[in-house]
């Protein structure tokens, strides 16, 4: 097992307004809930079985989540109840570890383009 330090995986602080991405003892990104236009889960490959998400935000901004950064459940635990259509954990973890590693990921979260 590969031991990843803190600061490599980051640090997701999640507050209900919204959340950000520490590394190195700064902040790099933060962004609100309504800001995410898309969350696509990964699966890193086949003996780490770790996942990572992809959230991406309106302004084009991508972000990566380490399953094992803390903060990624309370990151999840709040989606859940903020983002309208998040898949559940476990309607899409399943499939996830089932599918082929380093894949196209599956798409958890899609929020609806503006109506014009």
């Amino acid at each position: 097992m590969k031991f990843e330090p803190v600061d490599e995986l980051g640090r997701i602080v999640v507050v209900a307004a919204g959340f950000a991405l520490w590394k190195d003892g700064r902040c790099i990104a933060a962004a609100r809930w309504a800001d995410i236009r898309r969350v696509l889960a990964h699966r890193t490959d086949s003996t780490t079985d770790t996942i990572r998400l992809h959230v991406e935000l309106a302004d084009g901004t991508l972000l990566e989540f380490h399953e094992k950064a803390p903060g990624f459940d309370a990151f999840l635990d709040r989606a859940s109840v903020t983002l309208p259509g998040l898949l559940a954990f476990a309607s899409w973890h399943p499939k996830l570890m089932l599918s082929a590693p380093a894949g196209d990921g599956m798409v958890i979260f899609e929020r609806p383009a503006p109506r014009r």
